[in-house]
């Protein structure tokens, strides 16, 4: 009872026990921020210099050759549970189509000399939202990347391991499941000599490799 009447009466035990019970409070709320504060930075690294390595692997969703009539699109599909076992727990980054083809067209002595034109081959990739058209040359690639490859093999500042690997790592799940691709031929044909008389050109011959791109890679901290 004397402490209650001190409490009531005395300024000393008023401000000791306010201190105490300012305290009691503060020190919680101070550790339990600083403690997140520290899970935070362990979870992200330090932000620094950092070289990062990278090496790709190709895993073939499908291969062939097809002749493509001028005007016409061949369309294809494929799963990725053709190839699962073979890619399984790997960091898949991309899709990628590689077109090589030759002109088959020719034409009448009467023509004249002069070169084939070369022909529109266009590449038209798909996966779930994402989709990609390209028109090629014979050996390119039409492809779509769900990652940041400029930062592949390169040294990159002011970021922290976890900013890193968030641009890296597919962690969600895309590549898995349909894929379609399409190939569209236009020709060209060659003016003749003779009024009225063209080369002769009735589409490509299209040689298609279609492979999923997976990424390793290591991140060294630079002093």
């Amino acid at each position: 009872m004397a402490f209650m009447d001190d409490l009531k009466t005395d300024q000393r035990t008023q401000i000791l026990v306010a201190g105490m019970v300012f305290f009691a409070i503060a020190f919680p709320v101070y550790f339990n921020y600083a403690a997140s504060n520290v899970d935070e930075v362990k979870l992200s690294g330090p932000v620094g210099n950092y070289t990062i390595t990278g090496t790709y692997d190709y895993h073939v969703l499908g291969s062939g050759e097809e002749y493509v009539n001028d005007g016409d699109t061949l369309e294809l599909s494929s799963n990725s549970d053709s190839i699962n076992s073979e890619i399984e727990g790997k960091n898949i980054v991309g899709v990628r189509a590689i077109l090589t083809f030759t002109d088959d067209e020719s034409a009448p002595p009467t023509c004249g000399p002069g070169q084939p034109l070369d022909d529109d081959v266009t590449g038209h990739l798909m996966h779930s939202d994402l989709h990609t058209t390209e028109q090629v040359s014979s050996g390119d690639e039409v492809s779509i990347l769900w990652y940041d490859s400029t930062i592949v093999n390169t040294n990159v500042s002011n970021m922290s391991e976890s900013e890193i690997k968030e641009k890296l790592d597919n962690n969600d799940g895309i590549g898995f499941g349909q894929h379609i691709l399409q190939i569209s031929v236009d020709v060209n044909k060659r003016n003749c000599l003779a009024p009225g008389q063209q080369s002769n050109d009735n589409g490509e011959q299209i040689s298609y490799v279609w492979e999923l791109i997976s990424l390793k890679y290591e991140i060294e901290a630079n002093e």
